[in-house]
């Protein structure tokens, strides 16, 4: 079997990337007489961690089908586009047909190059989409109209995969239904030694929101609830961890004018995750949408409890009440009541109580994952 994957990025700092490392390196430990092959759109740290698992890669420079929110699209930008796709696509077909795979994965919706060459070449094609354009994107949408970009997956795909039921259930609305299904990506972190794990030594209540600074996540809503919290008097501190995609600034502003920089503090992207989840007491998500929730299972496999946003995937992620808390997402009260209810040591280590470890190192392992992955592809 020979198998060849496009990434949208060549860089290793988004969730993706990483569900694109797991299974990779799922498909080499289950199968190591498989060939699997990369196409990459740059140099990045991307191609060496997946050097181990591949048998070669093509760099080809392709353009994303995404345009900025505020730009203004002519026929022209349209039509130059379409070219670029064709001429990059044909570079492509020559790939394949020395490769000869038996089947393309494109890892994410903006770059549908893979999916065009595998269809002048009768290839069978999957699509692996991590994300809901209308949601994940505040700042930017297709230079096509969305249906046309749909009904475009739909008829270059033989199956299409996304990763949670939410996301399913999107999807099936805007395509042959059959053909799209949910899987359960894999969740791994790398431990690191020397960690002290004892949060009953933490000065002050600890709150940890990990992800990319943008549009997305949250950082602003988490940040007018620590304001509040300590316009009340009360003691809180709130690591925001992650990389800048244009966003940290005005968090930064935001904490320097509301007199909040003893109360927290912003870890730009860092490689090792791990030590974060033990200086913290409670995990918080307050993404604007969701459609995995990758650190929300990090941070229970670490034994925190977790606070999100009741929109997306998120729900699928806890069991509220239990092992974390779903909050409204954009009512800054009702978030911060949920803050103030898990800031009692005794609740929060019986909500921790509750998680299950057996069930998310079965659920979300890389063999569960990879296995599941290899039955939805008939491969």
């Amino acid at each position: 079997m020979k198998l060849v994957f496009l990434s949208h990025e060549s860089n290793c700092t988004g969730g993706a990337q990483k569900c694109l490392l797991d299974l990779l390196k799922g498909i080499k430990y289950n199968h190591p007489e498989w060939q699997i092959y990369m196409v990459f759109p740059g140099q990045g740290d991307l191609i060496d961690a997946c050097s181990d698992y591949i048998n070669g890669y093509k760099i080809l420079r392709m353009r994303w089908w995404l345009i900025g929110e505020s730009e203004r699209i002519t026929m022209c930008d349209k039509l130059v586009y379409i070219r670029r796709l064709f001429k990059y696509s044909i570079k492509l077909v020559r790939y394949l047909k020395q490769i000869k795979p038996d089947y393309g994965i494109t890892n994410t919706i903006v770059l549908p190059h893979l999916a065009v060459a595998c269809k002048l070449l009768k290839i069978r094609h999957c699509w692996f989409i991590h994300e809901i354009p209308s949601a994940t994107w505040a700042n930017n949408r297709f230079i096509f109209k969305s249906q046309s970009i749909f009904k475009l997956i739909n008829k270059l795909s033989a199956k299409v995969l996304v990763t949670s039921e939410y996301a399913k259930l999107y999807y099936q609305n805007a395509m042959t239904s059959d053909k799209v299904h949910s899987i359960t990506q894999a969740v791994e972190l790398q431990p690191v030694s020397g960690i002290n794990k004892n949060r009953n030594l933490h000065d002050w209540y600890t709150l940890l929101l990990m992800g990319a600074f943008d549009s997305n996540k949250g950082q602003m809503e988490l940040l007018q609830a620590v304001r509040n919290i300590v316009d009340k008097g009360k003691d809180i501190y709130c690591y925001l961890v992650g990389p800048d995609y244009g966003f940290m600034s005005i968090c930064e502003d935001y904490v320097k004018n509301n007199k909040l920089t003893g109360h927290v503090k912003i870890v730009p992207f860092v490689k090792l995750v791990y030590p974060y989840y033990y200086l913290a007491d409670v995990l918080m998500v307050c993404s604007t949408l969701e459609t995995f929730g990758r650190v929300a299972v990090e941070g229970q496999k670490c034994g925190l409890p977790v606070i999100l946003s009741d929109v997306g995937a998120n729900p699928e992620r806890i069991e509220n009440g239990v092992n974390g808390l779903l909050y409204q997402k954009g009512n800054i009260e009702d978030l911060v009541e949920k803050i103030e209810r898990l800031r009692d040591a005794t609740v929060r280590k019986r909500f921790s109580a509750n998680i299950d470890f057996t069930m998310l190192e079965n659920k979300y392992s890389i063999d569960n994952f990879t296995s599941t992955f290899s039955k939805l592809l008939e491969l």
